[in-house]
């Protein structure tokens, strides 16, 4: 089985090549502004450096947001496009869980205009709806969960960021997730300021 992980959702483009649930190859650099440039030279890099062929794929596990609108769509459009030529299944994950892996974690990604999205996680299961919400109520939410860590864009909340393994995170919460049925209806997802009125707390 092999299986490509890709995230160009936010501030990195995260790219992880795994044969039977061990991870070959991985590549993770920050790039916001070049995720739709790097993201198919990356993915053929790793696949020749292990004698592989896109035909080879069996799965590609993506995230699909929240986050960049336009991030969500490159890995989400690549995906379908390998999907249209082989038969790979599509599995997506929470771009905000994909912080969180299997942590105790407050999970964080830059929203804009001085918000967040956020969302709290416990061994990869969500503990709310992810939702976005100002910095201000952001750091509430520790108080209302004191032993879990922030993860994420952190540093919007001036807190020091932890380093994330992107690929292994995502191909670790993808063992819980089933393979899209409608490829062709897969859509980013996209968290409405109208839908979150409601505080994180």
């Amino acid at each position: 089985m092999i299986s490509v992980v890709m995230d160009t959702s936010n501030q990195y483009l995260s790219v992880g090549l795994f044969k039977d649930g061990k991870m070959l190859d991985a590549y993770q650099k920050i790039g916001t502004k070049r995720q739709s440039e790097d993201a198919i030279p990356v993915l053929h890099s790793l696949i020749e450096r292990h004698n592989l062929s896109l035909r080879s794929v069996d799965e590609m596990i993506i995230t699909k947001g929240p986050g960049s609108y336009t991030g969500v769509r490159v890995a989400m459009t690549i995906a379908k496009t390998l999907a249209a030529i082989a038969p790979v299944k599509i599995k997506t994950v929470s771009s905000l869980a994909a912080y969180a892996g299997n942590k105790k974690a407050i999970s964080i990604i830059d929203a804009r205009s001085k918000k967040v999205f956020a969302c709290v996680y416990d061994q990869g299961k969500p503990l709310m709806e992810e939702m976005m919400c100002t910095y201000e109520e952001a750091l509430a939410l520790k108080q209302q969960y004191p032993d879990f860590s922030f993860v994420g864009q952190t540093s919007l909340l001036g807190v020091d960021p932890e380093e994330a393994d992107l690929c292994n995170n995502i191909y670790q919460l993808s063992l819980n997730v089933e393979a899209e049925e409608y490829v062709d209806a897969l859509t980013p997802t996209y968290i409405k300021n109208v839908e979150a009125k409601k505080a994180c707390i």
